[in-house]
């Protein structure tokens, strides 16, 4: 069992309508995390659904195909037990999302070390909201901006298109005309 050998798991769980937004932040902040946590720390993201309704998301599967990231390399909840590795001291959570475990996971509420949930980091103000992954990806540019490879740039961009075009933040700016810099302010 790969958990004796491991000092602590820190898990970064989406929410569980599984968006997109959700799914990107939580692969973009456990690769962060992968990278400037200390040997002996696995950063996993965990899908927050089982696996037998992933085929349900096709606007996330698209994505994620469409970047050669094989659905094999998904951890879904149903595939992981948070509840042996909390009972061993060895589990962390970090939630992208949402701010509160549901069910059976409100047990592992003393593992969450960090929220990331856009509706709580807001100034109130209804006409800008910001997505999880672009939380992500401004801690990701203040503490390690070497770590915005081609590929998460490429993944935060398409999350970052849509949430534009879902919350109508667009400002009278035609869909086709996008530039760099009104779908992504976070990568300058």
């Amino acid at each position: 069992n790969r958990s004796k050998r491991l000092e602590k798991v820190h898990v970064v769980i989406g929410h569980k309508s599984c968006d997109l937004d959700s799914l990107i932040s939580a692969f973009s902040y456990a690769y962060f995390l992968d990278k400037v946590s200390p040997p002996g720390v696995l950063c996993l993201p965990v899908l927050n659904i089982p696996r037998t309704e992933f085929n349900y998301f096709t606007e996330t599967r698209f994505i994620l195909e469409e970047l050669n990231i094989s659905e094999s390399f998904h951890i879904f909840r149903d595939e992981i037990n948070l509840h042996q590795l909390n009972d061993e001291g060895k589990l962390s959570i970090t939630l992208v999302g949402s701010s509160v475990l549901a069910g059976e996971d409100k047990i592992l509420e003393s593992a969450v070390v960090k929220v990331i949930n856009p509706l709580e980091q807001s100034d109130g103000g209804l006409e800008f909201r910001e997505s999880s992954s672009s939380l992500v990806v401004k801690e990701i540019l203040q503490e390690a901006p070497e770590l915005i490879t081609e590929q998460l740039a490429h993944l935060l961009r398409g999350e970052r298109r849509l949430f534009l075009l879902n919350t109508g933040r667009l400002n009278g700016v035609s869909h086709n005309l996008l530039t760099q810099k009104e779908c992504d302010p976070f990568l300058g």
